[in-house]
């Protein structure tokens, strides 16, 4: 739809204004001569101004569009080693700095020249930040450096390009309200000087400048209404090129910022899926303290067979979570950490717990998000099986539901009292942090397959409790 609206100018018989312009040279009396060559030098000055503010917007809203994902991409690729990217992108930030530095070059607007200094320092700061990253070696302290510095600085730039692009787009409304006031004073004089001459000349010096302050004033129009906000704005037509011109550009423009705004909303959701990961990710530093003190412990007691064991599944519980960096793996992947986090558990626990997995073959390589069960069973220990006396047990079953695939996790532990219950379902409903992390799990996996999915939890003070996972049983990433 942008593409016939900016090749409109082509489907209509177009003239230059120039020409037009000469041809009143040739019909009105030599006094008028003047008044013509300052009403070309009018049109040249704002064509001239436009056609650059056209330019830096277009070229502008291109390089928004393209450079943070381009950086972020191939310097998440670097920190990582993969072999897509060995070398430090900084061809593009100098390209980047190159473009800035072009912008300012033709930029007259105060305020958009700040925009692109501040630009050109954030550049300057980034090449420091990505040296800074190639001479780190520790994996951990790169991948920080990459989210405190990179992203940041990659957002920053962002904005400020939009700012930019906001103030071209205010100078260019107010280039535009100078434009209308000075063809109407030079519409006024020549009125002045028609006005003697005979009745011909009148009518077309009226037709010539409505042919040029109608259009421009639905132009202005038109550059208002993006700046309310309102991208949708109506097609411009005239004979004119430079007119028709314009109004591409304008039009151009909206689209632009239209999709710049949309790519801003789809980055704050990508930002909130994002914390909500990492939310979810972070591991209890306790548990693994214990778990260490349990292997020495066992170690220091000559059970080598069980601390192998234990060491084992820890390294199947962190490699679990790691997960080759992908966030969704298979229901018998999550199992494994859950059971071997379980397990774990059990050592240290072996008095109070007990707990049994139920996974059907059929179900194994059904799609869920990464830490969805193991935090409902840790949630069954310690709010469970642990402040109940005697022994307990932590069941996990996974089967098909109609068209879903529903994960219980219960325990027949203390259980949960009356008031208490409420506050967490309440917290589920309003996704407020509350009821031991369900939340967290329940909010991801809304956010991975929508609102009608998500968990449910059941329980009774002195006999148990019941946490219920719905998700599809089929899901695309």
């Amino acid at each position: 739809m942008g593409i016939l609206k900016f090749n409109n100018y082509q489907k209509v018989k177009s003239v230059s204004l120039s020409i037009k312009l000469r041809k009143i040279i040739f019909i009105m009396l030599l006094p008028l001569i003047f008044w013509i060559l300052v009403a070309l030098i009018i049109f040249g000055f704002y064509e001239n101004k436009v056609a650059k503010l056209t330019h830096n917007v277009t070229i502008s809203s291109k390089f928004n569009m393209d450079f943070k994902g381009a950086i972020d991409l191939k310097m998440y690729h670097y920190t990582v080693g993969s072999k897509q990217q060995t070398t430090l992108p900084t061809s593009d930030v100098k390209d980047a700095i190159a473009l800035a530095e072009s912008l300012k070059r033709t930029t007259d607007c105060k305020e958009s020249r700040k925009a692109l200094q501040n630009i050109l320092e954030y550049c300057n700061n980034l090449q420091e930040k990505m040296h800074m990253i190639a001479e780190t070696k520790e994996y951990d302290s790169r991948q920080l450096q990459l989210e405190n510095n990179i992203y940041v600085l990659t957002r920053l730039i962002q904005g400020k390009m939009i700012d930019y692009i906001y103030y071209e787009a205010g100078y260019m409304a107010v280039l535009e309200e100078n434009m209308r006031h000075d063809i109407k004073i030079v519409i006024v004089l020549a009125f002045l000087f028609v006005c003697g001459s005979i009745s011909f000349l009148l009518t077309f010096g009226i037709r010539f400048s409505k042919s040029i302050t109608v259009p421009i004033s639905k132009l202005c129009h038109n550059v208002n209404q993006v700046g309310q906000g309102e991208f949708s704005i109506p097609e411009v037509n005239s004979s004119y090129i430079e007119i028709a011109q314009l109004n591409t550009g304008i039009q151009h423009m909206a689209m632009r910022i239209g999709i710049l705004l949309e790519n801003v909303k789809e980055e704050e959701k990508l930002q909130h899926k994002t914390q909500l990961q990492l939310l979810q990710a972070q591991i209890n530093p306790h548990f693994l303290y214990n778990t260490l003190d349990a292997i020495v412990w066992l170690v220091e007691s000559v059970q080598q067979e069980a601390a192998v064991t234990m060491l084992t599944n820890l390294s199947v519980f962190f490699r679990t979570i790691l997960s080759k960096g992908n966030d969704i793996i298979s229901l018998k992947e999550e199992i494994m950490h859950t059971k071997s986090y379980l397990d774990i558990q059990a050592v240290r626990y072996q008095d109070i717990l007990e707990y049994d997995i139920s996974l059907p073959e059929e179900l194994e390589q059904i799609k869920v998000p990464k830490l969805t069960l193991q935090p409902l069973a840790e949630n069954a220990l310690y709010h469970g099986v642990k402040e109940k006396r005697g022994k307990s047990a932590i069941t996990i079953q996974c089967y098909k539901q109609e068209k879903n695939i529903i994960l219980a996790v219960s325990d027949n532990g203390i259980g949960i009292n009356t008031d208490k219950l409420r506050t967490i379902k309440e917290g589920l409903v309003g996704s407020k942090h509350d009821g031991f992390g369900l939340t967290a799990v329940h909010e991801r996996i809304k956010l991975y397959f929508g609102d009608s999915f998500g968990l449910k939890i059941a329980s009774a003070y002195g006999t148990g409790t019941t946490v219920t996972v719905t998700i599809p049983e089929n899901f695309q990433l």
